[in-house]
């Protein structure tokens, strides 16, 4: 019978294609790295990997004056993240003219659409951050600004809040500094948005599928 067997071909198809497409789709793509942890002293030297929830490794490196070590802080409050040694104050925060280096190189933007969150802790008023993306590792020379904020005192800071890095997939690195005071560096996510795209034409193929076995099906009972 050519049309049941052309919808039990259809329905085979249908499932391979199902298949591909569920192949494609990334298990884990939103994942968590925070930079509380380790907290020091001692310093951290001044490279250190922090391990996502999910296993990829993000590099920080350690630029400016001295040269400065990481450094980790987990006091509590807004205290939490991770700063430099050369900072002036003792704090051992991010201070102007030093930055933390970020390689995004472990992290895959081609699988999904993926955007990228910040997050920064000791944002108070006069403190001033700024996130950066380059291709160039070791200086912030030529890199482009891709997000700032001027902290402010009370509740509600929008400065210690999770902000969207928009086209941060576009870089290899982003960059971390201070521009006025001293902040730290406490989190970084991504966070996937399948394109709308993918598998929007599969249900279009199961219902010809469907129809084709309808046809199948009153052909057999006229027949009988």
């Amino acid at each position: 019978m050519p049309v049941l067997k052309g919808a039990m071909k259809c329905l085979s198809t249908a499932s391979l294609v199902a298949g591909v497409l569920f192949a494609l789709t990334p298990a884990h793509a939103n994942e968590i790295w925070n930079f509380n942890s380790p907290v020091s002293p001692p310093a951290l030297g001044t490279t250190h990997d922090y391990m996502g929830n999910l296993g990829t490794i993000i590099t920080a490196t350690a630029f400016g004056p001295g040269p400065p070590q990481l450094f980790g802080k987990g006091l509590g409050g807004d205290e939490n993240g991770v700063g430099l040694t050369n900072d002036l104050s003792g704090e051992n925060e991010i201070t102007p003219g030093s930055f933390i280096q970020l390689s995004l190189a472990n992290i895959n933007f081609t699988l999904n659409s993926v955007n990228m969150s910040f997050l920064a802790d000791s944002t108070t008023a006069g403190d001033t951050w700024q996130v950066l993306g380059t291709n160039t590792s070791g200086t912030l020379a030529g890199a482009t600004p891709i997000l700032s904020c001027v902290g402010s005192d009370g509740p509600g800071n929008p400065c210690e809040t999770l902000m969207t890095l928009s086209g941060a997939g576009n870089f290899k690195f982003l960059d971390v500094t201070a521009l006025e005071g001293n902040v730290l560096l406490s989190e970084v996510n991504t966070i996937s948005v399948p394109a709308p795209i993918v598998g929007a034409g599969l249900p279009g193929v199961v219902a010809a599928c469907g129809v084709l076995l309808a046809l199948a099906r009153r052909r057999r009972q006229r027949k009988a």
